[in-house]
């Protein structure tokens, strides 16, 4: 009789195991794989203007989906970074002068135009004006490792 008792107990305490690393395994994968993965790094931002007048930062300029037009900003697509990057000072231009004339802050609209001049030449001097492709960086027998430029 102590023996079925004994192995009831043993029974009764795998079990419970077994349900608390359930659990732990299902608390883990709800962490969003952060078990050892790295989450890809955010996009890419080539928009290199720092101006925030009023509040209001340019757009950021990242890759789109589209190869023939790499370049997206809001949501548009360009072929060019330079075209990109003006639509970024334009939009900021824009969202400015809204944020002088309807915003709690006191600055005038002229002060956007000086800005969105600002915004315009950083476009010629940006060091980075493509997006690089994906280097090769090695594999480990089961995956190949690709890095973000």
């Amino acid at each position: 009789m102590r023996i079925s008792t004994l192995i009831t107990a043993f029974s009764t305490v795998a079990i419970a195991s077994a349900g608390v690393m359930a659990l732990d395994i299902g608390d883990e994968m709800r962490m969003g794989w952060k078990m050892g993965l790295l989450p890809r790094q955010g996009s890419q931002n080539l928009q290199t203007f720092d101006g925030d007048l009023g509040g209001v930062k340019a757009s950021a300029i990242t890759k789109s989906n589209n190869p023939e037009r790499p370049f997206e900003v809001d949501g548009d697509t360009f072929p060019d970074f330079a075209t990109a990057a003006n639509r970024s000072c334009d939009n900021q231009k824009n969202k400015c002068s809204q944020a002088a004339n309807n915003g709690e802050k006191k600055f005038e609209v002229s002060e956007c135009d000086k800005q969105a001049e600002q915004c315009r030449t950083s476009i010629d001097s940006a060091a980075k004006q493509s997006f690089g492709e994906p280097v090769f960086a090695g594999t480990d027998g089961n995956f190949d490792i690709f890095c973000d430029p």
